[in-house]
């Protein structure tokens, strides 16, 4: 499986967080590749992107909450706030990922999930979180 396409399964499992707030992420994992396994032979990339982001949940919606101009999180696209989560971990926390293809492949997650003007949304708030941040990767 390509990193593509488990970065798909990440996204979805991270879109599934808005969903289940409370509930137990090991749980939401499990019940995903029970009804995903056929697709899913190697899942340490997906339970990986997946839980870095929900252990970093905090830091990471505070980081897109600051770089958002006359936005709040709350009026987010679900969708597009999933993805954004995902491209600001990969490009923060995951050490084996540049930053510029987080960005990448968070814009093609975006023109395949979201509206027409998400792409570039998602582009260009991820682009300014990496300026905002000046090559520093906080922990």
């Amino acid at each position: 499986m390509s990193r593509r396409a488990a970065r798909r399964h990440v996204f979805s499992l991270i879109f599934q967080l808005e969903f289940v707030k409370n509930g137990d992420k090991d749980a939401l994992f499990e019940s995903y590749l029970e009804n995903h396994a056929e697709k899913l032979p190697d899942s340490k990339f997906i339970y990986e992107g997946f839980s870095g982001v929900y252990q970093n949940l905090e830091k990471i919606d505070k980081i897109i909450s600051e770089n958002l101009k006359a936005w709040t999180t709350d009026r987010l696209n679900k969708a597009d706030f999933a993805i954004l989560r995902l491209g600001v971990y990969e490009m923060i926390y995951n050490d084996e990922i540049p930053a510029s293809v987080a960005i990448n492949e968070a814009v093609e997650l975006a023109k395949t999930f979201c509206e027409d003007d998400s792409p570039g949304f998602v582009n260009a708030i991820l682009g300014d979180i990496i300026k905002s941040l000046n090559g520093e990767k906080p922990c």
